[in-house]
C-alpha cells in the first residue's frame, strides 16, 4: 500500500515539474525561421526581414518583432489548462496603447506543435474555406539566447 501512495505521489509531483518546465521552456527569446501553411506539405524558409521574434517573459508579458524591428507588439500571453495552447492578448502596437478588450473568455486558438528548450512550434488554428476545413499555420521558431 505503501508503494501505491508513494508511486502515486511521486506521479503528481513529476506532472507539476512537467507543467513548470512548459512555462520556463517557453520564457525565452524565440526567433522564427519557418512557415507551413495549412495546406502545405512542408515548411517553407521565411526571409530574415519577415521573420517574428518572440519574448516571453516568465510575469506573463511578451515582446514581438516583426518585419526588421518595423512593427513591435507587446502584451501577455496565457496557457490553457493543459499548457498545450497559448493566446495573446495585445496592449501595444508599435509604442500605441491599445485599449483593454473587455471580453473576459480566453480563446486559446495557438496550438503548440512541439516545445523543447531549443525548439518551438505552434500553428493559428483557424477554419478554410467554404467548407470550414479545420486547419492550422505553423510558425517554426528556434530560441536565441538574449
Amino acid at each position: 500500500m505503501k508503494n501505491v501512495i508513494l508511486s502515486v505521489f511521486l506521479l503528481i509531483m513529476t506532472s507539476l515539474k512537467m507543467d513548470s518546465d512548459n512555462k520556463s521552456l517557453l520564457c525565452h527569446k524565440w526567433v522564427q525561421f519557418a512557415f507551413k501553411k495549412h495546406d502545405s506539405p512542408s515548411p517553407q524558409i521565411v526571409d530574415k526581414s519577415m521573420a517574428e521574434e518572440y519574448v516571453f517573459n516568465v510575469d506573463g508579458t511578451y515582446t514581438e518583432v516583426a518585419y526588421s524591428g518595423k512593427m513591435k507588439t507587446t502584451g501577455q500571453w496565457f496557457l490553457n489548462e493543459d499548457q498545450t495552447k497559448m493566446e495573446f492578448m495585445i496592449s501595444s502596437f508599435n509604442g500605441q496603447q491599445i485599449p483593454p478588450f473587455p471580453e473576459t473568455t480566453r480563446h486559446f486558438n495557438k496550438i503548440i506543435l512541439k516545445l523543447t528548450k531549443d525548439t518551438l512550434i505552434y500553428g493559428n488554428e483557424a477554419y478554410y474555406g467554404e467548407k470550414k476545413i479545420y486547419g492550422h499555420d505553423d510558425l517554426y521558431f528556434v530560441r536565441k539566447d538574449q
